[in-house]
C-alpha cells in the first residue's frame, strides 16, 4: 500500500487559487495513476484571500477593468502543462447577470453580485467585493474539476510553522490548537504579510499611546476602524497612492458624501458635514497618475534605446543603473511618447509628423539636436516630454502659502483627468508602453546578473516606485472624484518629501515646498509598508527566519557577500531545473519540499502585485505552471511505501 501524494498551499489568494488550479491541470500528466491530496490553508475565505476578502466595504473598488483580469489559461500562455480556458472576470459577469454560471460546490456568491454584474461593460473597475465573488468562484471551479482524482481540502487557519518530518516530509502547524497539516510538499504563497514597524513608525506609535493621538501605520488594505476620526477634524495623511484613494473614499463618500456633475458636466462633491479635511504629502506630493480610459491604435515596438546592441556597447563590465541604463531608459520612453505624437496627433506638430518621426528615429540622442527638434515641431508645452519633471513633478517648486500649492495641485490633477480620459494625450499612454519595454528589459538584465550591486541599494527601488507611481494608478474616475475633493476643500495638500514629527502634544508635518506646517491628532500612513523580509510579522516566516531556514536575497557585493538586501525571500533560480522556485536554507542550500511564489519571494518580479491579463501570455501563469509541476514531480520521485 502506498501513502496518497500530498500537497499544502498556505495562502488562498489569488496566487494560491492559481496554484491549485495548475496542481488540477497537471496532475494527470506529472502524477499518472496516483490521486492526489491538497490542503489549501488562510485564515479568510479561499479565492479572495485576505486583500481580495468580501468583508471590505462595497465602496472600494479593484483598479484593472473586468476585461483586462482573468485567473485562468489561454491559448497565448506558454507553460508546459495544459491551458484549461475559464471566464475572464468580464465573461464571468455577464454569465452570472444571465443567470447561465455552472455553480460549483462550496461557491456562494454576495447578494449584491448578480446586480452588479448586469452593469459590468468593458473597461469597468468592479467593487472588490465582487471580484471576491470571481476567485472565490475560480477556486471552487478547480476544486470541482479536480473531482476524483485530486480531493482538496481547505482550512480556515493560520499556519504558524511548518516543520520537516522523516522522508523530506512537513508538518504545518496551525494556530488556535487547529490540528497540524501533514504534507509531502508545501508551496508558500501568501501575498502580502504585515511588517513590524520601522524605528520612525515604532517611535510614533509609542508617542500617540502617550498622548491619546490616532495613528494609523501602513498596511495593505484599510483594515483598521477609522470611526474615531470626527468631523472637521484636521488628519495628516502620508501616501497619495492606491491605499490614500481607499482612505479618503471611506472618509468621504463612506459617510455620506455625495457626487453630482453641474450644468458644465464637471464633477462636484456636496459634503455631509461628516468629512474630517485631510492634509495629504509624500515623497513625491502628487497623487499616482489614473488607469488611462483609451488604448492605442496597435502595440507599439520597442524603440531599441535598450536592445542588446545599445546594452552591449556599454561593455561587459558591472552596469550602473543611474549612469547607465536611466539614460536608456528615459530616450526609450521619451522616443515611444513622441512617436505617438506624430502618428496619431501630427496635427498638432509645426512640422510634417512623418518627417518628424524619422527624424525621431535617426538623430544622436547624446547631443543637442532632440531639444532643437521639439522645440521647432512640438507646439504646446503641454505635449512636451520631460521625463525628469513626470517623475518629481513638485521638486525645486516654492509657494508662498498652502493655499498657493492647493491652487498648482488642482490644476496639476485637472491636467492628469484630462490626460487620462481624452485620446488627444495619447502620447503619454505611449510613454508608458516605452517604460513597460524598459521595465521588462531590466528584468532580463537582472536575470543576466549585469548590475552593479549598488543599484540594488537605491535605484531599482526607486524605479520599481515610479513604475507604480505612472502604471499602478486609481481608476480614472477616482482621479476625477479627488478633483472635486480637492475643490470643494475636503482635501488639501502638503507636498513633497512630507515629513512628520511631534511637539506639543501633537503631530506636525511640513514638505520642502511651503514654509508651512500643519499639526493634527491623527496621522494615517496611507502607504504599502516597505519590504524587508528580517521585519515580517508573520508567525510562519519569523520562525522560519529563527531557525536559519530561509533568508533574504541579497544582491551579491564585490567581495562575494549578500551586501544589498532585494526585500525578497530567495529562492532558487535555476529555470531549467526542478530547483526553481524551491525556498532557500541560510547557508544556500535548497529545500527539496517547500516552494515559494508570489510578491514575498525572489523571481516573481514580473508576476507579483497585479491580476493577469487575458491573450497575453502572462509570467503569473507560467511561473505558478512551472511551480505545479514541480512539486508534482517531487512526488513522484519519492513514491515512499507506507511503514
Amino acid at each position: 500500500m502506498t501513502r496518497t501524494p500530498t500537497v499544502a498551499i498556505i495562502g488562498a489568494g489569488p496566487r494560491g487559487t492559481s496554484l491549485l488550479e495548475r496542481l488540477v491541470a497537471n496532475a494527470a500528466e506529472c502524477a499518472p495513476d496516483r490521486p492526489l491530496t491538497v490542503h489549501v490553508i488562510d485564515p479568510h475565505p479561499p479565492g479572495g484571500g485576505r486583500i481580495w476578502r468580501s468583508e471590505q466595504s462595497p465602496l472600494l473598488w479593484m483598479n484593472t477593468t473586468t476585461d483586462e483580469c482573468t485567473m485562468f489559461t489561454d491559448e497565448t500562455v506558454t507553460c508546459e502543462g495544459p491551458v484549461v480556458p475559464g471566464p475572464t472576470l468580464g465573461e464571468w459577469a455577464r454569465q452570472l447577470a444571465g443567470g447561465n454560471l455552472p455553480a460549483p460546490p462550496g461557491f456562494l456568491p454576495a447578494p449584491s453580485a448578480s446586480a452588479e454584474a448586469g452593469r459590468m461593460r468593458d473597461g469597468w473597475y468592479t467593487t472588490r467585493t465582487t471580484q471576491s465573488d470571481y476567485l472565490s468562484w475560480a477556486f471552487w471551479k478547480s476544486v470541482e474539476n479536480g473531482m476524483p482524482r485530486v480531493r482538496v481540502h481547505s482550512h480556515t487557519g493560520r499556519a504558524v510553522d511548518v516543520h520537516d518530518l522523516p522522508l523530506g516530509r512537513q508538518r504545518v502547524v496551525l494556530a488556535d490548537g487547529l490540528p497540524p497539516v501533514d504534507a509531502d510538499v508545501v508551496l508558500f504563497a501568501q501575498g502580502n504579510v504585515d511588517i513590524a514597524p520601522n524605528a520612525e513608525e515604532a517611535r510614533l506609535a509609542e508617542y500617540a499611546a502617550a498622548h491619546g493621538l490616532g495613528y494609523l501605520p501602513p498596511g495593505s488594505t484599510v483594515d483598521h476602524s477609522l470611526d474615531h476620526i470626527s468631523a472637521g477634524e484636521p488628519v495628516i495623511v502620508r501616501g497619495l497612492g492606491l491605499c490614500f484613494v481607499d482612505t479618503a473614499v471611506l472618509l468621504t463618500s463612506g459617510r455620506g458624501g455625495t457626487f453630482h456633475r453641474d450644468a458644465s458636466g464637471e464633477l462636484r462633491y456636496t459634503p455631509s458635514g461628516e468629512e474630517p479635511v485631510l492634509y495629504v504629502g509624500s515623497r513625491r506630493g502628487v497623487p499616482y497618475w489614473p488607469k488611462m480610459q483609451y488604448g492605442l491604435n496597435g502595440t507599439p515596438e520597442p524603440c531599441g534605446h535598450l536592445d542588446a546592441e545599445a546594452v552591449a556597447a556599454l561593455g561587459d563590465r558591472p552596469l550602473d543603473f543611474a549612469l547607465d541604463l536611466w539614460p536608456l531608459m528615459v530616450r526609450e520612453i521619451t522616443h515611444a511618447g513622441y512617436r505617438e505624437l506624430a502618428a496619431s496627433h501630427g496635427e498638432l506638430l509645426d512640422v510634417d509628423a512623418r518627417r518628424f518621426a524619422e527624424r525621431l528615429d535617426t538623430l544622436d540622442w547624446d547631443g543637442p539636436e532632440l531639444k532643437e527638434l521639439v522645440e521647432r515641431a512640438v507646439r504646446f508645452d503641454e505635449d512636451r516630454i520631460d521625463v525628469q519633471e513626470t517623475v518629481q513633478p513638485l521638486a525645486g517648486r516654492r509657494f508662498p502659502d498652502l493655499d498657493a500649492l492647493q491652487n498648482w495641485m488642482t490644476d496639476y490633477i485637472d491636467a492628469g483627468v484630462r490626460r487620462g480620459r481624452d485620446p488627444r494625450h495619447s502620447a503619454s499612454l505611449a510613454m508608458l508602453h516605452g517604460l513597460t519595454h524598459a521595465f521588462h528589459r531590466l528584468v532580463e538584465l537582472v536575470g543576466e546578473k549585469r548590475l552593479s550591486p549598488t543599484a540594488w541599494d537605491h535605484d531599482l527601488p526607486a524605479f520599481l516606485d515610479l513604475c507604480r507611481f505612472l502604471t499602478s494608478g486609481p481608476p480614472g474616475p477616482r482621479l476625477e472624484e479627488l478633483l472635486a475633493l480637492t475643490r470643494a476643500g475636503v482635501v488639501r495638500f502638503l507636498g513633497a518629501e512630507t515629513k512628520v514629527t511631534t511637539g506639543e502634544g501633537l503631530f506636525h508635518a511640513r514638505s520642502g515646498n511651503v514654509d508651512a506646517s500643519v499639526t493634527a491628532r491623527t496621522l494615517i500612513e496611507a502607504r504599502l509598508p516597505e519590504r524587508a523580509v528580517l521585519r515580517v510579522d508573520d508567525p510562519l516566516l519569523r520562525a522560519l527566519i529563527r531557525r536559519d531556514e530561509i533568508r533574504e536575497e541579497g544582491a551579491p557585493a564585490p567581495d562575494g557577500g549578500d551586501r544589498y538586501p532585494t526585500g525578497v525571500i530567495d529562492t532558487a533560480r535555476l529555470i531549467e531545473t526542478d530547483d526553481a522556485h524551491r525556498l532557500k536554507r541560510a547557508d544556500g542550500t535548497v529545500h527539496e519540499s517547500r516552494f515559494g511564489a508570489g510578491i514575498l519571494f525572489s523571481g516573481s518580479l514580473l508576476a507579483s502585485g497585479r491580476f493577469p491579463s487575458p491573450r497575453s501570455d502572462d509570467e503569473f501563469f507560467r511561473q505558478n505552471d512551472t511551480i505545479a509541476r514541480a512539486a508534482l514531480r517531487e512526488l513522484c520521485r519519492r513514491e515512499e511505501p507506507l511503514p
